[in-house]
């Protein structure tokens, strides 16, 4: 190559990174930087300085004027197992700094589509009785259902899952995908509570807040699987791992479009439907489940469906010091979060979007 051509080449290439990081080659995405900028909104500040909200949203109570809520749910009594899923909201928060606010695959801002606002977390009255926080969370979420808000959660032990779904569902049960190691669907009271982390979608079931013929269960796995009976009896699709294992994700994709179909759904993931080599901060580890990409796959392959809510539980940092499980939790929930704006913006027909200050 000529000395001429050498230098015009290094001239393009100089007049490309003169662009500015921020300067995007989709307009989309470069006119909301230039907003976020406007409304003082921190793009890339130092991970450990400021506030930190989920995925940087403005922090709000106001439920008239948000379409998603992102809620902390530290709730911890019922955890069988291990102690500390009460930081999993808080871990989430901090390593959600590092996630969006673009989709690296579909250039999706959910920010653009709607009016995302971090709730801030559920402050139990009762944080030790079961009972009173399960009648809190039904009530809360009761109140997202009545201004029609899309909540996106994090947990805190999955016993939060049941009062979600009844509050959201109100007087039309809705259908379920639920990723897991345990179906949580146990006939008798666990440890001596009717609400345990053991019986989530049995309760759910039994108060309405789910469709067990429009349920399916993915990743069961373990020892306790000979307690799960009444998932089957109920009309439950329960797909264990050795059955994932011979139909993949496309498989799974193709019963879930069966089973739920253009109806109101929920998703809810555990951590520890996660093998524990990708998600080790989990409040009851089981070997032998989905890679983080397969569930990564899962959640994408949900998109154009019609999800009214979803939420992550069970993460448990403290058994995770280096903060591994919380950026993928945090990761999948930004998925969440992108599946979520969709529908809202498929709702409303038009665009609100998130307005800082």
């Amino acid at each position: 190559m000529a000395h001429s051509e050498k230098q015009a080449k290094l001239n393009r290439l100089r007049e490309i990174a003169e662009k500015g990081a921020l300067e995007s080659r989709h307009d989309s995405v470069r006119d909301f930087f230039e907003r976020m900028e406007t409304q003082q909104v921190p793009i890339f500040e130092d991970f450990h300085a400021g506030i930190d909200n989920f995925y940087q949203a403005p922090r709000s109570q106001t439920l008239t004027d948000m379409d998603i809520a992102c809620v902390g749910v530290p709730f911890e009594v019922s955890a069988p197992i291990r102690a500390g899923t009460r930081f999993g909201p808080k871990s989430v928060r901090e390593w959600s700094k590092l996630r969006g606010p673009v989709h690296e695959s579909w250039n999706v801002i959910p920010f653009d589509l709607c009016r995302i606002a971090d709730f801030g977390d559920v402050v139990f009255s009762s944080p030790h009785n079961v009972n009173e926080c399960v009648a809190e969370l039904e009530a809360i979420y009761a109140g997202f259902r009545e201004n029609d808000i899309f909540p996106l959660s994090f947990g805190g032990v999955h016993t939060m899952s049941h009062p979600i779904l009844k509050g959201l569902a109100g007087d039309e049960p809705l259908a379920l995908v639920h990723i897991d190691a345990h179906a949580d669907t146990y006939r008798d009271a666990y440890q001596g509570d009717q609400y345990s982390d053991a019986a989530v979608f049995l309760n759910a079931a039994l108060e309405g807040g789910i469709d067990p013929d429009h349920t399916i269960q993915i990743g069961i796995r373990g020892r306790s699987v000979i307690f799960w009976d009444f998932s089957h009896e109920a009309g439950m699709r329960v797909v264990p791992m050795d059955e994932f294992f011979d139909i993949g994700v496309t498989g799974v994709l193709a019963e879930i479009k069966k089973i739920i179909g253009d109806r109101k759904f929920y998703l809810s993931v555990d951590s520890d439907g996660i093998d524990a080599t990708y998600l080790p901060g989990t409040q009851l580890p089981e070997p032998f489940g989905l890679t983080s990409r397969e569930v990564l796959q899962i959640i994408r392959g949900l998109r154009g469906m019609n999800i009214v809510g979803a939420d992550f539980v069970e993460l448990c940092p403290p058994y995770d010091p280096h903060g591994i499980s919380a950026n993928l939790a945090a990761a999948l929930g930004f998925e969440m979060l992108c599946l979520l704006a969709e529908a809202k913006h498929r709702a409303l027909g038009d665009k609100q979007p998130t307005v800082w200050g």
